[in-house]
């Protein structure tokens, strides 16, 4: 067997036993595709210092998801001060980690933030995905961040770029 032969069966038997990832990327039509940014976009803000400043334009949080709504680019995302759970204790066998849920709701309320993407009518897109990020998914979102009809700080997406995804063990099942 060639070298060639032996490093791309190699290859093929380490993608095969990994945990799979799933891709929000497979549909070409996704309206999200046009969110992703390719570089990093720069020095981002915390969720809870860009909730104490207050509305902003031209902003780019940093932070972790834990919510995504199924159908739309509407999310999620937690100041990265917060631990998931097994973030630290590795021990932990949390199955949804992604919820915070050893948390107290006062505290995730405080240190998160509702992230949406809007057409030009100001209506939240429609997706069947968020292109290239799934839950857990550290990220920088661009945008504006404004106060809602109810007074909800919501940050406006321009654009995102993933930071960085985490490494979970093989029993945690993405949600579909």
């Amino acid at each position: 067997m060639s070298k060639v032969s032996r490093s791309l069966s190699l290859l093929m038997l380490l993608a095969s036993c990994g945990q799979a990832e799933p891709t929000n990327t497979a549909n070409p039509d996704n309206p999200t595709n046009a969110l992703v940014i390719d570089v990093d976009p720069g020095k981002a803000t915390t969720v809870v210092k860009a909730k104490s400043n207050g509305p902003s334009e031209g902003i780019i949080i940093e932070g972790r998801i834990f919510d995504i709504t199924k159908g739309f680019a509407l999310m999620k995302m937690m100041d990265l001060s917060m631990d998931y759970c097994g973030q630290l204790n590795k021990e932990e066998t949390c199955p949804t980690p992604w919820d915070f849920c050893c948390d107290n709701q006062d505290d995730i309320t405080a240190h998160s933030v509702l992230v949406k993407a809007v057409d030009a009518s100001g209506e939240t897109i429609e997706a069947d995905s968020l292109a290239n990020l799934r839950l857990l998914d550290e990220i920088k979102v661009k945008g504006e961040l404004i106060k809602d009809d109810y007074g909800n700080l919501v940050l406006l997406a321009t654009g995102w770029f993933r930071v960085e995804r985490p490494d979970l063990p093989n029993y945690i099942k993405w949600p579909e």
